[in-house]
């Protein structure tokens, strides 16, 4: 079966001329195999499970994960094969794996067990110690002694030497280069995850009304994404939302613990964050509590049509770092205060909520100074964040898909201010 995230990285490889690459981030197994578990979400130091891809399409792309977890695949391929490589390897976690090798005479056959037996028959040698010793019985096998390999773990290429010598690459800018820019199954599966994003948004703008906690806000979204799927980016739920200075509702900061009642007039900044099946979502809007002032409704508009004129410009070829200053024209055109206060960034987006394709680290000043030329097939977050001091903070953010003539959103949420409160 075809991959095309595995041919991304092959051509990358080839660019450079590498040999194989060795995954062990979460992210990157994910990527090049579709497979992931509960166990990745314990964010352990040490990695339970990599993955193999080999710049020889006659190689196989080689999976090792702890033995027990062979029923993982099962299940993740239940309706659909999400879960995709050639040859399997199985080392031991803890003794989980030693444990589950006991037969129990009184559990019937059932249709996963059957699911897991045609899956064995995908494992390669012996199941090993550890992740280390499975990913060096795999590479001995294909005779890459020597060979020159990418690693986005240095640990694991220094575990693997003493056993099968090789030349050591890092390999977690070739992979950011590589998922950056998206296959047409990932966008297709954004495009669902935008549907949910806005069901999120809409409903946080339901919770808003005067009396209601900040805190009771975040739960009750928090309970709203659960039960959509989606797996909140904390207990809060948003990146931004507001804190409280004894009685000043201070909405522009980001997000803090609060207890006082929303009160007409307040501003709130909705950026709910959060994964949808690996995927962040990652919008942003403006709400008001009942009925906003004639001055901020003109602020908001201004920085929606701001916004607008910075999409027009996410297409193939054009430089991030040329966004800001088109925002920036415009609110001063309008006679917008300080419109150096508008926070401008354009990132990629994914199995990350920031991807950005810059040798690391990329998160610095770089990422917007610098910037990096927007690709078609790019998952592009553009985020607008003006921080006004007289009239309050207005925020928006959306994602869209590059394609060759015009930027597609995922979100279609308005960009318009949500008036919390409003029956």
């Amino acid at each position: 079966m075809t991959n095309p995230c595995v041919d991304r990285i092959r051509t990358l490889m080839v660019a450079a001329g590498w040999d194989a690459v060795v995954l062990s981030h979460p992210h990157d197994v994910r990527y090049a195999t579709g497979y992931h578990s509960i166990l990745e979400r314990w964010t352990q130091m040490e990695p339970l499970a990599a993955a193999i891809v080999f710049a020889d399409p006659a190689r196989p792309t080689v999976l090792a994960i702890p033995e027990a977890n062979l029923a993982v695949i099962a299940v993740l391929n239940r309706d659909h094969q999400h879960c995709t490589c050639d040859e399997i390897r199985t080392f031991d976690m803890l003794n989980f794996c030693e444990v589950g090798r006991y037969v129990d005479p009184d559990r019937p056959a059932d249709r996963l067990g059957a699911d897991v037996a045609s899956i064995a028959l995908l494992v390669h040698g012996d199941c090993q110690p550890d992740v280390a010793s499975a990913i060096a019985a795999a590479l001995t096998d294909q005779q890459m002694a020597g060979a020159r390999i990418g690693f986005d773990e240095h640990r694991l290429s220094a575990a693997v030497a003493g056993r099968m010598p090789h030349q050591f690459v890092d390999a977690l800018d070739l992979m950011l280069r590589a998922r950056v820019v998206k296959t047409a199954p990932e966008i297709a599966r954004y495009r669902q995850l935008g549907t949910v994003a806005d069901r999120v948004i809409a409903h946080a703008g339901t919770l808003l009304r005067p009396g209601v906690e900040w805190t009771d806000v975040q739960a009750q979204l928090c309970d709203f994404m659960v039960r959509q799927g989606a797996i909140p980016v904390d207990e809060g739920a948003m990146l931004f939302g507001g804190t409280y200075d004894g009685e000043d509702f201070i909405p522009d900061l980001f997000r803090t613990t609060g207890r006082r009642q929303l009160r007409d007039g307040d501003i709130v900044i909705l950026e709910t964050q959060g994964v949808y099946d690996g995927f962040w979502i990652d919008i942003n809007r403006t709400a008001v509590i009942g009925k906003p002032s004639p001055a901020f409704q003109q602020l908001h508009d201004i920085l929606r049509d701001a916004f607008l004129l910075m999409v027009d410009q996410l297409r193939p070829g054009t430089n991030t770092n040329s966004l800001p200053a088109i925002g920036y024209d415009y609110l001063r055109s309008k006679g917008v205060a300080t419109p150096e206060k508008l926070l401008v960034v354009a990132h990629g987006i994914g199995l990350m909520p920031l991807e950005i394709p810059l040798p690391y680290p990329s998160a610095g000043l770089a990422g917007v100074k610098q910037g990096f030329v927007i690709e078609e097939d790019m998952l592009i977050s553009l985020d607008s964040l003006f921080f006004g001091a007289r009239l309050g903070p207005c925020h928006m953010e959306n994602v869209y898909a590059i394609t060759a003539h015009e930027a597609e959103p995922m979100y279609h949420t308005p960009l318009q201010l949500i008036r919390g409160g409003q029956e």
